[in-house]
């Protein structure tokens, strides 16, 4: 949803915490679907704070880091609040140029004292946090450690490994910094606070660059005695009696990508168990019953008639009027804009933009609708946020559930025939009294996690929000060769622990905090097992030994790759890294080196190479390659040609965007004992990629026509990504 500040009003975006992390695996049941946080901004005249008051109070935290940033250079906003948290934050940042190299900062302080809440850094020298690393994770802790000394006492805070916070760096592009992300909460008698956290991210060059505190004054808290709780031994019994598995289908949502695997997850909706009453924990309070899952049911049998097949702009913009229109007499409806775009599944939307205009300022956002079936693909009510609801006769959940059903049908029909009905129990927010209700997708029968139809049902029965989380997905992994439900139960209770938390329910006003205990699996809260594989796909604590690739000269280049997922080898013991590396390999390598490691391949009806059609294992990056000009489409591709050094030459320089140079193979000299036989076409790609340290010679012979070998790929493939990085190589390389 587009968000912007327009006319005192800032829209942001925050999570619903129910006091401990929910598991990934029931993260689209149990944790509420992100919405629209309204923050509401003071006028000039109630502003107490000013940007002088602001700077300093950032050069006493940081004395050294921003002295380049003259006072003049930063700019700040008016003080905001948000209508469940009224404490004012004030907003300073700054943007500017640096040797060439953009350089920005943005800190938010907050209450009387200006305590930092957050802040995110980006410093000129990214390219020296890239590998090698100058500082270990180990180093880079320390660092993070220090940081954390200004805002607390470190001896009450607890690093958590447990998974919460949970930063996957492993299919990060390598042209982009290395970064450790620490997350620290505090404790009460030892015990950590589940939902209150300080997490600090640290570049590989030692540089802080963001900050993020979500900690709350526990001075008016109360918490349970832990002398009073039960043993661990009885709770683990306790959960292991109750413990069972269900097969999904998993979109790997935390890095962007479509990807999808099938997975074992528990089966039961709770988040932990009470330590001194032994209750379960679930999103809505504790239950003395265990929660169960329910079996997928479509919301409907039969794929419903679209609501208004391929809708005109003006047809949008008038059902847009009608559907946001509001009391004139409490604010004014303006449409700023209706665009027509393609969105990422292929699909034609009209995004509408839009504004409420108050007295004293307004708000906007967006609202998406399908072009050809007329179906509302995203929507917020944030008039509501504004106008002060009865919450003293709330709708009941079922009525809840019922009039989200209704609405569905109403706004969204064909989609219905995908999705099921709640699954899981759905989220009650005690502030505002709304209902939060997940309809998962069903693929072959399985529930999809990172696939769902949202729907916020208002206290007074409205439609509060609606949101269809639909992707594109064209191969679904077979559920023929998945490990057996028993086999994934028993791997769920031999790794089963717990961990002691104090966790608050997310109730209005409510200051106590309840001991409980957390099930980790694998040392992990978020924990899932690949149901192909039978292997965890978060190994959090480290346990299972890593192998490394051995080579005399490049073993620390190959084992980078291996261990970003960029270089896939089965068997690593007779892994060769002096084998010639096939053309289709190292062009898997160079691609998953340089983006996020998603192909999709477009529609999949285009095919570049005859050869190499949708459903080749080589399709989506081959595909990818030709949208990034790394290849050119031809009759056929040689995959399993070996790759010569002069081709990766041209590969190199395509990706820095110098062949419109290289092709002037005239201006160059090749000062190599071996120049004379190497084909006049590839001397400019030659010579800018051996100029830039990309390829090397050998014994002052360039040997174009050699075998690259996966050691020579893994060298080469990192020298480009640091390349990259330092030229401010103006392209999209991460999709």
């Amino acid at each position: 949803m587009g968000k912007f500040k327009k006319l005192g009003i800032i829209l942001t975006t925050t999570a619903f915490s129910v006091g401990i992390l929910a598991p990934v695996s029931q993260a689209s049941a149990n944790v509420k679907e992100p919405s629209e946080r309204i923050a509401i901004q003071l006028a000039a005249s109630e502003t107490k704070v000013t940007k002088g008051m602001l700077i300093n109070k950032l050069r006493a935290l940081f004395p050294e880091e921003f002295k380049f940033v003259a006072d003049n250079e930063f700019n700040s906003g008016g003080g905001h609040f948000f209508r469940d948290d009224t404490t004012v934050r004030y907003d300073l940042n700054f943007n500017k140029t640096v040797n060439g190299k953009d350089v920005y900062g943005g800190f938010t302080f907050k209450g009387e004292d200006l305590e930092l809440e957050h802040f995110y850094y980006q410093p000129a020298n990214i390219a020296e946090a890239l590998y090698p690393a100058k500082y270990s994770e180990t180093e880079a802790k320390k660092i993070a450690d220090d940081f954390l000394r200004k805002f607390a006492k470190i001896e009450n805070y607890k690093l958590r490994e447990d998974g919460f916070g949970y930063y996957n760096d492993i299919n990060r592009p390598l042209s982009q910094p290395i970064t450790y992300s620490f997350v620290y909460s505090p404790t009460y008698n030892g015990v950590l606070i589940g939902d209150q956290s300080i997490t600090i991210d640290v570049l590989a060059n030692g540089q802080i660059t963001g900050m993020y505190r979500n900690t709350e004054s526990l001075s008016k808290a109360t918490f349970d005695s832990s002398s009073q709780k039960k043993s661990e031994e009885e709770i683990v019994a306790q959960v292991r009696d109750n413990l069972a598995v269900e097969l999904r289908y998993y979109v790997d949502y935390f890095s962007d990508q479509r990807n999808v695997k099938l997975v074992y997850m528990p089966a039961t909706g709770f988040n932990g168990v009470h330590a001194l009453t032994g209750q379960w924990q679930t999103t809505n309070g504790f239950s003395t019953q265990v929660p169960k899952t329910k079996s997928a049911e479509k919301i409907s049998s039969q794929q419903l008639p679209p609501r208004k097949s391929g809708m005109t702009v003006a047809e949008v913009e008038e059902f847009a009027k009608n559907l946001l229109k509001v009391d004139e007499d409490k604010a004014k409806l303006t449409i700023d804009m209706v665009d027509e775009r393609e969105n990422d599944n292929g699909e034609t939307v009209y995004t509408v933009n839009y504004m409420y205009m108050y007295n004293n300022g307004g708000s906007g956002t967006s609202l998406e609708i399908n072009k050809a079936t007329g179906d509302i693909v995203q929507y917020h009510d944030i008039m509501r946020d504004f106008i002060n609801t009865d919450k003293t006769n709330t709708i009941s959940k079922d009525a809840a559930l019922a009039k989200a059903i209704e609405y569905l049908k109403q706004w969204a029909p064909s989609y219905l025939h995908e999705y099921s009905m709640p699954i899981d129990n759905p989220v009650h927010d005690d502030y505002s009294k709304d209902y939060y209700f997940s309809f998962p997708r069903i693929v072959n029968g399985i529930a999809v996690v990172g696939d769902e139809i949202n729907v916020g049902i208002g206290s007074d029965g409205s439609l509060r929000s609606l949101n269809v989380n639909k992707q594109k997905v064209t191969n679904w992994p077979s559920i023929s060769q998945v490990i057996s439900a028993d086999k994934a139960k028993e791997a769920y209770s031999k790794a089963l622990t717990l961990q002691l938390q104090y966790a608050k329910q997310d109730t209005e006003g409510k200051q106590h905090y309840d001991l409980v205990y957390a099930p980790t699996y694998n040392g992990s809260l978020v924990n899932q097992i690949d149901a192909i594989t039978g292997e965890w796909l978060y190994q959090v604590d480290g346990s299972k030994e890593k192998q490394s690739i051995s080579h005399p000269t490049a073993a620390n280049e190959l084992n980078y790759l291996l261990n970003q997922n960029v270089l896939e080898v089965k068997d690593i013991a007779n892994f060769n890294a002096d084998a010639a590396v096939t053309k289709g390999e190292a062009l898997k390598i160079l691609l998953k080196s340089l983006t996020y490691g998603y192909f999709g391949g477009g529609d999949g009806e285009k095919q570049s190479f005859s050869n190499i059609d949708k459903n080749h294992p080589l399709y989506g990056v081959v595909e990818q390659a030709v949208r990034m000009g790394i290849l050119q489409p031809a009759n056929q591709f040689p995959l399993d040609e070996a790759l010569t050094r002069q081709e990766l030459a041209v590969w190199a320089v395509k990706v820095m965007q110098l062949e419109n140079v290289a092709k002037y193979k005239d201006i160059y000299k090749l000062n190599f004992a071996d120049a004379a036989s190497i084909d006049p076409a590839y001397t400019g790609y030659i010579a800018i990629a051996n100029g830039m340290g990309l390829i090397d010679t050998q014994q002052n012979n360039f040997n174009a026509t050699k075998s690259v070998s996966y050691a020579d790929m893994a060298v080469s493939t990192i020298r480009l990504a640091k390349a990259i990085q330092e030229n401010k190589v103006d392209r999209n390389f991460y999709y």
